[in-house]
């Protein structure tokens, strides 16, 4: 019998794209030899073969958008000659160990849905969640709880019929079910009954996103298999449902020349998609101040003088933040559920502008560790970010983010809040002001900080509170660093 290669625990969110094969169908493997490549928002992964043989054929092709659940089978592996399954006969059930040393967690994974070919592997959904406090209430996914939030609540979960593991509610059912109840109008214009169309998570929301009617890509398909974004995406360049051209023409109402059309990548679409969720979910309020970073100069030379620590001016403010927020563990959190949940380790991420678009890599605990070492820490980890070298494990657990503008010679950021943490401060570029001294002008150099929170567990006054502490940390330096 062939091996089911599935997707191992990488770490990675949980969703993606398969970005590329490193192996052709065809092509001896053995095991520990490098398959696939496997992207998201946090980072690349790479998919081991787990045992010898020949790859013979695989369920997603590159550039799919895919659902990164453990187990998911994505390719097979047997001996030359060998009939490989069609991707509508096997399920996570089925797959050989993914990876050296990992096992395959079936209990958070779906098996694909009957037919539909390479596609069919990859039109689940993620973990199930448990069930909720009333006994008889249904099991509902995150991304199924996520996607009736943004249909603004208009969802009754006990009207539908969950198609996943148990019997449990996925995205997909709740999209389905929101197509079925939005209205005859379009299958009227069209002549497809709504509820009929099926199609991937992810091609729905690609055609909400894009004004695109599902019921036109399901008649252009002639009704047969389910909707990808391949679908939807050759339509938006083909034309809207209405005849007009897709193109930025239509959204001025003058004839622009396209000079290029760039397609986002699996990281750069779930990075919009995230941050687009934090925006639409969170109210974010925005405060700012201007600090002195006088002292923190003369810091920054003891520590070069006295100890040999060549430390940057972003380290030493790096550090004050991982201070600040030990003593006002409110920001130090986390908004899940409802529950606005502090956390005692203060592991501070540091948004990086890497080779694929924002990573955010994480410093742990820097309240509790030496500055040298935090500093040295936070370096390599941007260093990983900048090189593409950096791991799953390298962005996960932060508890609240800083991000420097500076860095680009700005001033102030409306940043967004990475969820789902609750604040992010934003490090403006170092300027100099005038300031009165014994009667005298003379110039200091200072630095605007950017606080944004979000609203639903901090206020105003918490942001003003937050700044004044990070504002004595940085002018009275003597507080956070011996030197």
């Amino acid at each position: 019998m062939p091996d089911i290669v599935g997707i191992p625990k990488l770490g990675l969110s949980d969703f993606g794209e398969l970005v590329s094969w490193e192996v052709s169908v065809g092509e001896a493997v053995e095991a520990g030899d490098l398959l696939a490549i496997i992207e998201s928002d946090k980072a690349s992964a790479e998919v081991e073969a787990p045992v010898d043989g020949v790859l013979l054929a695989v369920y997603v092709e590159p550039g799919t958008e895919i659902e990164i659940e453990p187990g998911r089978p994505i390719a097979v592996i047997g001996e030359q000659g060998e009939e490989p399954p069609p991707a509508s006969a096997v399920s996570a059930a089925d797959t050989t160990t993914a990876g050296p040393g990992e096992d395959t967690d079936d209990s958070s994974t779906e098996a694909p849905a009957a037919g539909g070919g390479a596609d069919a592997a990859s039109t689940g959904s993620s973990d199930v969640a448990a069930p909720d406090a009333d006994a008889g209430a249904p099991k509902v996914s995150p991304r199924a709880r996520r996607a009736a939030a943004q249909a603004d609540g208009r969802v009754d979960f006990a009207a539908i019929r969950g198609t996943g593991p148990e019997g449990s509610i996925v995205e997909a059912d709740v999209l389905t079910h929101l197509d079925e109840t939005r209205g005859g109008a379009d299958s009227a214009e069209t002549g497809v009954p709504d509820r009929a169309v099926r199609a991937t998570p992810s091609a729905r929301r690609l055609a909400r996103e894009s004004g695109i009617d599902l019921d036109s890509v399901w008649s252009a398909t002639g009704g047969a298999g389910t909707i990808t974004t391949t679908e939807v995406r050759s339509r938006i360049e083909g034309g809207r449902s209405d005849g007009t051209a897709a193109t930025p023409a239509t959204q001025s109402g003058s004839d622009l020349t396209v000079t290029e059309t760039r397609t986002l990548s699996g990281t750069r679409r779930t990075i919009a998609d995230r941050l687009s969720a934090s925006a639409r979910e969170k109210p974010h309020v925005m405060g700012t101040r201007e600090i002195s970073i006088e002292h923190l100069r003369r810091v920054q030379e003891r520590l070069a003088d006295a100890h040999g620590v060549d430390a940057s001016i972003s380290d030493l403010v790096f550090y004050a933040v991982g201070r600040t927020l030990r003593d006002m563990p409110a920001f130090n959190a986390h908004f899940v559920d409802g529950e606005h949940r502090l956390f005692e380790e203060v592991n501070v991420g540091y948004a990086v502008d890497g080779p694929s678009g924002l990573v955010v890599p994480v410093v742990e605990n820097v309240a509790s560790r030496p500055f040298a070492d935090v500093a040295a820490d936070r370096s390599a980890l941007v260093e990983r970010v900048l090189d593409g070298e950096h791991s799953p494990a390298d962005l996960s657990g932060g508890t609240f983010t800083v991000t420097n503008v500076g860095a680009f010679d700005m001033d102030v950021s409306y940043s967004i809040i990475n969820p789902p943490q609750v604040a992010i401060l934003a490090m403006g570029r170092v300027k100099e002001r005038a300031v009165e001294r014994d009667g005298d002008i003379a110039l200091e150099e200072v630095v605007t900080f950017s606080l944004t929170i979000d609203h639903r567990v901090l206020d105003g006054a918490d942001s003003g509170r937050f700044l004044d502490e990070l504002a004595d940390n940085l002018e009275f330096p003597g507080r956070v660093f011996e030197v």
